[in-house]
């Protein structure tokens, strides 16, 4: 028997890793100490997958970017200069994706990042694919 539900969780685990058609990688909430690395994965999870991303997709995956925005928020007056250049560049890699994907961002959503602007810039250029053209020659 245990080797049965065994069997089943690790089977069920693989039906859910990220990069499997049609999978829209998830945002979390959760503790505060960990959130500087459950944005970072996000965002690298999401630049693994996204190039088969459709509209739908990215609609799901920009409520999960809502959710880290959120959290953010909240975060953001407890969080050490150095752990919020590191989710200011991932938020910008992310922004990047969408440009490059040619998804809208809200305006709020760009306000918000906008106020912690610096390593949301080298994110951005790093996300949208501008790094790799200039940096390629």
């Amino acid at each position: 028997m245990k080797t049965l539900l065994l069997s089943l969780f690790l089977f069920s685990g693989l039906l859910a890793i990220p990069g499997a058609e049609g999978t829209v990688v998830p945002y979390r909430t959760g503790l505060k100490i960990f959130f500087v690395n459950r944005v970072e994965n996000f965002v690298d999870n999401t630049k693994d997958v996204c190039d088969s991303y459709s509209g739908r997709d990215w609609r799901e995956s920009q409520k999960y970017f809502g959710k880290l925005i959120k959290d953010y928020s909240e975060y953001y007056s407890s969080l050490s200069q150095e752990k919020k250049n590191r989710v200011n560049k991932a938020l910008g890699k992310y922004v990047g994706m969408t440009f490059k994907a040619g998804v809208d961002v809200s305006i709020d959503v760009l306000k918000e990042i906008y106020r912690r602007a610096p390593s949301v810039l080298e994110g951005v250029y790093e996300g949208s694919g501008l790094k790799d053209l200039f940096e390629s020659n």
